[in-house]
């Protein structure tokens, strides 16, 4: 794809994300409408000093404008292909594609009478969780807690905590954790 067309295309993006017009985002960025309108449809070749005005009316990073168009397909997880760790029973599978952004989201599934670990422990960057199956003890610093399936709770970062599945069957739980810490 032509360069030009990928920069208009991307600054009309992020032009409809905010709800602008052509006209509120050219008076913004001090260029004129038509201008504007030739640079999203790839027929003008925006400056670097027009780009830079364009990024602080959009409050996007300067640096965005250039990235190539993500592609779908490598933020997709299929669940065949989810990075898994499985030790003594305890199944855990990453469902993100990376640890590239800036936050992470795990499935931690538990046996049943099952613990994460035996002793709590704590990490840099908030959770928060949700019970998919099961019934699970959450221990956060001193603190027990029962939680059931459907349940969700948000763990303050550097929070010492484990699960424990205190049920009869598999137990499972869905956490995001940003930044990434895992």
């Amino acid at each position: 794809m032509d360069l030009s067309l990928q920069l208009g295309q991307k600054i009309k993006s992020y032009r409809l994300a905010r709800g602008l017009t052509i006209k509120e985002l050219a008076e913004a960025s001090q260029i004129t409408s038509s201008m504007l309108s030739q640079i999203e449809r790839g027929q003008a070749s925006p400056s670097l000093n027009t780009i830079r005005l364009l990024s602080i009316a959009l409050d996007e990073p300067l640096y965005r404008f250039f990235l190539d168009s993500p592609d779908i397909q490598s933020d997709v997880v299929r669940k065949e292909n989810r990075r898994q760790l499985i030790d003594q029973g305890i199944h855990y599978e990453v469902l993100t594609p990376d640890m590239n952004g800036t936050i992470e989201m795990m499935q931690l599934t538990l046996p049943p009478k099952a613990k994460s670990c035996q002793e709590p422990l704590a990490h840099k960057g908030e959770e928060v969780a949700l019970v998919q199956a099961g019934t699970v003890e959450l221990t956060l610093d001193f603190e027990t807690c029962v939680l059931y399936a459907g349940d969700s709770v948000r763990i303050k970062s550097e929070t010492k905590h484990t699960w424990q599945n205190v049920g009869e069957e598999p137990a499972v739980v869905i956490f995001a954790v940003s930044p990434p810490s895992f």
